[in-house]
């Protein structure tokens, strides 16, 4: 019979096979729920990689990275920190990039001449620069406003309703329709034609950038480094330019016209658009 130490070792080998069983099985068991989790992420990512490329998770369109950056970059100006500026918004960020457009002002100076000058813009030429000057047009910023300097003796400088000569809309932009002035082969000065004949318009902020601000030259200017980018050409009412021109300015100020000159309106339309019934 059995010794009583040798049924104890015997009952202590038979629990610790029961407990390597035991251990054994939940080792079974525990890899057999992770192989079903593992399964399981396996195919679920397999769906996402799919969807993926099938598009499925897109929110939208992703951008082209071919895409053209916008046509126009506008400035922002606060007015808060620009007091002679005025909010009017932003033009449209890519506008049209052909095509031409009529500026029509309605010029008033009193004794010193008034009526109707009209200008053709063309829009190839500088196509941010047409949309600003169509943008404020519509927005009525021209409107009553004064022509406050004459500019180098040469131009009639407007566009600027606080009249300071740093005013201007919530915006500014780079123009890109500087004149070349002519030169000879090496590069020297070649004189002839004017950089800015009588009859130009263009842009003429006072802040080295362009703004609202513009020229209406009614004598010929060629300076030594054009910095006013061209707006178009008068093809009416270069007179009317003239005689206010040459009333001259005030005493006081002399490079303030002698009469005060206002805009009476200013549009910009487009001659090929079907006319509005």
């Amino acid at each position: 019979m059995a010794s009583t130490k040798t049924r104890q070792r015997k009952l202590e080998r038979d629990r610790y096979e029961r407990k390597l069983v035991r251990q054994a099985q939940r080792q079974g068991r525990r890899r057999q729920v992770q192989a079903g989790i593992g399964a399981f992420l396996a195919l679920a990512l397999i769906g996402v990689g799919v969807g993926w490329l099938a598009g499925f998770f897109e929110s939208g369109s992703d951008p082209d990275p071919l895409a053209q950056p916008d046509l126009c970059t506008w400035l922002p100006r606060d007015p808060a920190d620009h007091p002679d500026r005025t909010d009017v918004g932003t033009p449209q960020t890519n506008p049209p990039s052909a095509g031409a457009r009529t500026i029509t002002l309605e010029l008033d100076a009193g004794s010193a001449g008034a009526g109707q000058v009209t200008v053709t813009m063309d829009v190839a030429e500088d196509p941010c620069g047409a949309a600003s000057m169509e943008h404020l047009a519509s927005q009525g910023f021209f409107d009553e406003t004064e022509c406050h300097e004459l500019f180098e003796g040469v131009a009639l400088r407007c566009g600027d309703p606080s009249g300071s000569g740093q005013g201007g809309p919530s915006y500014a932009f780079y123009g890109d329709n500087l004149p070349v002035p002519p030169q000879t082969e090496d590069g020297a000065p070649a004189g002839g034609e004017p950089t800015y004949p009588a009859g130009t318009v263009a842009f003429g902020d006072t802040v080295g950038e362009n703004g609202s601000q513009f020229l209406l030259f009614y004598e010929d200017y060629s300076p030594e480094n054009p910095i006013h980018p061209l707006i178009g050409t008068m093809t009416d009412g270069l007179s009317v330019v003239e005689e206010i021109g040459a009333a001259g300015g005030t005493e006081e100020e002399p490079t303030r016209p002698a009469e005060q000159v206002l805009i009476r309106s200013l549009t910009v339309t487009d001659p090929a658009a079907a006319p509005t019934q």
